[in-house]
């Protein structure tokens, strides 16, 4: 064989085994089947997203609802299978198809029974609509408008639909959720205000909220909405310490570039008395 064949053979090699999902353990105890994209690469790296993760398991317990709206593949899907345990159920929303693949792998290697997934997107409106999913490592940046500037790589398009929040509780007799991580790439606002009641019927859940003027700025409107948006609802935010506690989010400023979590005023003293650092 030829240097050059052998050379070419070898590269065709090392793509082949960057596409084999490797199996690792998250810092919570999950097992993790990483592939060859930014979101793998990070969760290796000491202090990725560690204080939402400690905050997620600090607060659920036993017997909760979960929605992990945006699940990717599952880091929060699996951290929330373990938080609310077998009498406790989570509903994972994951429109690409790509990534609803890897996801169900997750859960599978977990035995996550309490889990269900649902394919749709999260809108104000029930409706189909164009989804750019991302070629390259951002996986976790796929979004119902075209990347912003900050993602590298092509995209393709996958048509999906979109559900009101509000309308697929009520129409799966979902009456109670206790927890919702909110993680749809600018889409937020939009799932939000598909939630209003959600948002208003008593108990009201708790949200964790990714918050990025980066994400939001294709969608044409400032991360500030997102704030601005559920305090009107009569949530107030915090911010996760790295210990897995709160603190009070500074809610002035023009812009954001983080996970803040929203609690209903009616439940700032269980979670101020519980995780209130």
């Amino acid at each position: 064989m030829s240097r050059s064949l052998t050379g070419r053979v070898w590269r065709r090699c090392q793509k082949l085994f960057r596409r084999i999902p490797r199996l690792t353990r998250l810092p919570f105890g999950a097992l993790w089947l990483a592939r060859d994209d930014e979101l793998s690469q990070a969760i290796g790296k000491v202090g990725f997203e560690e204080a939402e993760c400690r905050f997620v398991e600090r607060f659920l317990r036993s017997g909760m609802t979960v929605l992990d709206l945006g699940a990717h593949h599952g880091l929060y899907t699996l951290l929330a299978s373990r938080g609310v345990a077998r009498g406790g159920r989570v509903i994972a929303f994951e429109p690409s198809n790509r990534e609803r693949r890897a996801l169900r792998m997750n859960i599978l290697v977990n035995r996550c029974a309490n889990v269900s997934v649902q394919g749709f997107a999260l809108g104000s409106a029930d409706a189909e609509t164009e989804f750019y999913v991302v070629q390259a490592h951002s996986t976790g940046c796929n979004s119902l408008r075209p990347p912003a500037r900050d993602i590298e790589g092509e995209t393709r398009k996958q048509r999906v639909r979109t559900v009101r929040l509000d309308g697929w509780l009520a129409s799966h007799k979902v009456r109670q959720v206790d927890f919702v991580k909110l993680d749809v790439e600018g889409g937020e606002l939009e799932a939000l205000k598909g939630a209003a009641d959600l948002l208003e019927r008593q108990p009201r859940p708790v949200i964790l909220v990714e918050v990025q003027d980066a994400r939001t700025e294709p969608w044409g409107y400032k991360a500030k909405e997102i704030i601005e948006h559920l305090k009107q609802k009569g949530y107030k935010w915090f911010r996760p310490s790295s210990d897995g506690y709160v603190e009070e989010l500074d809610t002035t400023a023009e812009f954001f570039d983080g996970n803040f979590v929203a609690c209903p005023e009616e439940s700032v003293g269980m979670l101020r008395s519980q995780l209130y650092a």
